[in-house]
């Protein structure tokens, strides 16, 4: 055999090398387990037939709207389905997502971290874009009976910001690059519309 075929036989099998690894690590990915997310991040029983991961971003537009969806969804499927909330910001799209993250967080350790995100998703045009959305935040906190002082400690915790790129790296583990992306009973829904149409899927065969 040449010098020239057996270079190319060579690099063949170094592809095949890369392609078959690059399918293993993805397979890999997909079947690691989620991890259920801080009870208040939870909403829903843990014997839910349906459980729904989110991966979400609070600057995102898209995930505002299937925060009002998912909101409809519970008050009718109380008992039904368990939602669990992840980090996944997008700072290259939306610079002030992962202090808001944290801020939801902290919220959530004084027992509000739910009308904090809903308030995060409803006003989005307040914050999302601002040049410094300390004051809206701030407002936020007292409108939320928030204990601020304490809140801000909080948000500047090293745990805290462990708790929040845990969800971040669990997210590329699972090769999320979109928000937001959804796992329902294990099965990957990227945006409302995907959503809408595993619940609706689901309601068929109730």
């Amino acid at each position: 055999m040449g010098k020239k075929n057996l270079k190319k036989l060579v690099v063949s099998f170094f592809l095949i090398f890369l392609s078959t690894l690059a399918a293993l690590l993805l397979r890999q990915a997909s079947l690691v387990e989620q991890s259920p997310s801080p009870e208040f991040r939870k909403k829903g029983p843990d014997s839910a037939r349906i459980r729904i991961f989110e991966h979400s971003d609070f600057g995102c537009p898209a995930c505002a709207l299937s925060h009002k969806y998912l909101n409809e969804l519970l008050s009718v499927y109380k008992e039904e389905i368990q939602l669990n909330f992840k980090h996944y910001p997008l700072p290259e799209l939306h610079p002030n997502s992962p202090k808001a993250a944290l801020y939801a967080d902290c919220a959530g350790r004084q027992g509000k971290f739910w009308e904090f995100a809903d308030s995060l998703f409803s006003e989005q045009e307040k914050w999302v874009r601002a040049e410094n959305p300390e004051p809206f935040f701030e407002g936020l906190f007292r409108k939320l009976g928030l204990d601020a002082e304490k809140l801000k400690r909080c948000a500047a915790d090293p745990e805290t910001l462990k708790d929040f790129n845990m969800d971040v790296s669990f997210g590329d583990l699972k090769r999320i690059d979109a928000t937001p992306t959804f796992f329902v009973n294990g099965e990957r829904a990227v945006g409302p519309g995907q959503l809408s149409e595993k619940i609706r899927h689901w309601e068929s065969k109730k």
